[in-house]
């Protein structure tokens, strides 16, 4: 035991005096992105060789350079066993990661991605997106490509161009992108390629080209012509682009794959119990077996929120969902409604009548107090009033309603004009 004592005292000593000891041990903290794994490979520290002061300052600095952490502590202190030192590494990592995006570049992305995990040991999907680190890829690439015989300049930028926008590091030459001058479809199906090309045209000629933004257009404009007839397996699996020889910009061929037509195969509605299955099916108007019509659907699921707003339930939401069946080359449809509280009629106000025309308007109005209130009634009895005639000579009429968040209630007010 004095023997143990002893060596531990010497070993603390000689932790003040810089003589080296094996290194046994290395814990690493405060790390949430990288591995403790590649933190402590960037250091240099390795378990069993001889480490010293010397060491660990310099592990802190191999790690500050790296341009990934706000702050990097190294210490060590004497083993349980007395025969070397523990090392602990501390780091605060930046706050930043983005993932890294190549575009334009005449190499595959996969081959920049090997040559970067190998510059880089702490690459991955996504990395710091400091100045420094920016600066360091780009000369990182640029010497790549210059090696592929690709002299521009390439830039690495942060930018919002997803859907949602979410940021990105987007790395391409610095000339700028080219647009659309034209666009062309092929094997189009059930839809003549002159059709598409008039639904197309204003939104796409013109735009600045880049693949995946076309792919957005081509989904946001384009694939609802198909899904409103059953096809809703369309693809675009081929976008090929050549240089306009009338105009500056590119000729953008798309080519089609409409798929099978699909039909309409089990439907279902959660979340509206106000109103029987039989009374949801009504509205909807959809049939088991038609072939989907998808613009049809979702006039369905508003006809449905409409319906339960109607029964008072003033802040319903709704979401359409589908199950594509491929095997059977059918879809199920979901309606899911959340129809939240449900308000009911509150006070009836009148402005504008006397007491002698005030009371036959009061009686005609067939929205009780306390029951369901239906936001389209005012407006229909006050149309009602201007069809029948009640009054002579009646100018104008309006009504306000004044939503009770907290008691779920509505009062409503008439406004006549004479």
């Amino acid at each position: 035991m004095k023997m143990a004592l002893a060596a531990l005292v010497a070993l603390s000593a000689s932790a003040q005096t810089d003589r080296p000891y094996p290194l046994e041990r290395i814990t690493v903290e405060g790390n949430h992105h990288y591995t403790a794994a590649q933190i402590i490979s960037v250091s240099g520290l390795k378990i069993g060789q001889p480490v010293s002061k010397a060491d660990f300052d310099a592990a802190r600095d191999r790690l500050v350079a790296s341009g990934v952490f706000e702050n990097v502590g190294c210490s060590f202190a004497p083993a349980k066993d007395a025969k070397g030192y523990d090392g602990v590494i501390e780091v605060s990592e930046v706050q930043a990661f983005l993932p890294l995006r190549f575009e334009d570049l005449p190499v595959a992305d996969d081959q920049l991605t090997a040559f970067l995990k190998q510059k880089d040991p702490f690459f991955g999907p996504s990395i710091a997106s400091t100045k420094q680190i920016l600066e360091r890829y780009m000369a990182w690439i640029n010497e790549f490509l210059a090696g592929h015989d690709f002299h521009d300049k390439v830039v690495a930028r942060v930018v919002s161009e997803n859907h949602p926008p979410d940021l990105e590091i987007l790395v391409r030459p610095v000339t700028p992108r080219p647009s659309v001058a034209q666009v062309k479809f092929t094997n189009t199906g059930d839809i003549p390629a002159t059709q598409l090309v008039k639904a197309f045209y204003s939104i796409a000629v013109g735009s600045i080209y880049t693949e995946r933004q076309f792919r957005i257009l081509l989904d946001s404009n384009i694939r609802p012509l198909y899904e409103v007839r059953g096809c809703l397996a369309v693809k675009f699996p081929k976008i090929t682009t050549t240089p306009a020889t009338d105009v500056k910009g590119l000729v953008v061929t798309v080519d089609i794959d409409q798929g099978a037509v699909y039909k309409i195969g089990k439907i279902d509605y959660e979340g509206a119990s106000s109103m029987s299955r039989a009374q949801l099916a009504k509205i909807a108007k959809l049939t088991e077996g038609e072939p989907v019509n998808m613009e049809v659907a979702k006039t369905a699921q508003a006809n449905i929120e409409k319906a339960l707003r109607r029964l008072g339930y003033l802040q319903i939401k709704s979401e359409l969902k589908r199950k594509m069946r491929d095997e059977t080359k059918t879809v199920d449809f979901t309606f899911e409604f959340d129809p939240g509280p449900q308000y009911s009629m509150g006070e009836l106000s009148i402005v504008g009548l006397d007491i002698e025309t005030e009371p036959p308007i009061r009686k005609m109005w067939g929205l009780l107090e306390g029951k369901p209130f239906n936001p389209d009634y005012p407006k229909r009895f006050l149309d009602r009033i201007k069809e029948d005639g009640v009054f002579e000579n009646l100018k104008n009429t309006r009504f306000e309603n004044k939503v009770d968040d907290a008691k779920l209630k509505v009062d409503v007010t008439l406004y006549f004009n004479k």
